[in-house]
């Protein structure tokens, strides 16, 4: 039987902590994403796709043969070559004398540092090689029209209009929040209160605090899905680990698929319980005209 940390069931605490987990990935919705519930290994090749926009003669008079157009997925191999977690232990003697909230405490920041991990891997794929399109702007100078000219530069690039997205550091993301704030939107909306950037001219907005300047003055990156490609997939929880009395549950970040793996656990030798939580993943360039990099300077 599983060792309970402080009696908590863990897939019960993993349902529990579901909104952390949406908020954490919520960036992660800007890009293409084959989160397969299949089971693979660390190294494994995962071969995905995405489609470029479709332009069609639309001419029906010869048939519908006429006005047909061959579709291309592009395709791209996503190496699930990152596994990157926490692990935290407590000792006999800790859980004896402390009081601790398991999932405030250590459940949510925990998830927030694997989010880090995540992120950052994905960000430092945000550079000059792999996205030569690129437009100066401020911080302060920042606003909506900024969005409405990227959208042009998109639908000139011929990129499928739907599925766009802008990550942005907290500073431009607060210069967006305040262009909302004027007088022809008048009165305190959800938005204001809350501070939050809608969608603007086809973009969603996300705001992340690991989106650095890439050492290329970067503050912001404007993108349809197809500009960057991940994937993941569940770690193995099989009968041997159970017999050894160890406790798995496999989160599934809703509306993104994304499996986060909760391991639990007991060290009889040493006196000490251990919690972890990790992922299996890999990332790629998708399309590199699908983005445009926002530089400060």
């Amino acid at each position: 039987m599983a060792n309970d940390l402080q009696n908590v069931n863990l897939a019960k605490l993993g349902q529990e902590t579901l909104p952390a987990f949406v908020e954490t990935f919520a960036p992660l919705n800007a890009f293409t994403t084959d989160f397969s519930t299949e089971i693979a290994s660390s190294g494994a090749s995962i071969g995905t796709r995405y489609v470029d926009a479709l332009t069609g003669n639309g001419d029906m008079t010869g048939g519908y043969a006429a006005a047909s157009e061959d579709v291309t997925y592009n395709p791209v191999t996503v190496t699930l070559d990152k596994w990157k977690g926490f692990t935290i232990g407590f000792t006999d003697l800790e859980r004896s004398k402390a009081e601790f909230s398991l999932k405030d405490d250590f459940i949510i920041p925990g998830l927030e540092v694997v989010g880090s991990l995540f992120f950052n891997d994905l960000w430092a794929l945000v550079t000059a090689a792999n996205f030569t399109a690129d437009t100066t702007i401020t911080a302060a100078n920042w606003d909506r029209d900024n969005l409405a000219d990227l959208n042009a530069t998109l639908n000139k690039a011929k990129i499928i209009k739907t599925g766009r997205s802008v990550v942005q550091n907290p500073d431009f993301y607060a210069s967006m929040v305040k262009t909302l704030n004027s007088a022809e939107m008048p009165g305190l909306t959800e938005g204001k209160v809350e501070a939050m950037a809608p969608r603007i001219a086809k973009f969603d907005q996300y705001e992340s605090t690991l989106a650095d300047d890439n050492t290329e003055n970067l503050g912001a990156f404007a993108c349809q899905k197809s500009a960057l490609v991940i994937a993941a997939r569940q770690i193995i929880a099989d009968e041997m680990q159970t017999n050894a009395g160890v406790q798995n549950t496999t989160v599934i970040v809703p509306g993104l698929g994304l499996p986060v793996r909760m391991r639990e656990w007991y060290d009889a030798n040493n006196g000490i319980q251990y919690l972890n939580m990790n992922v299996l993943y890999g990332m790629s360039v998708g399309k590199p005209t699908a983005g445009v990099r926002v530089k400060t300077a």
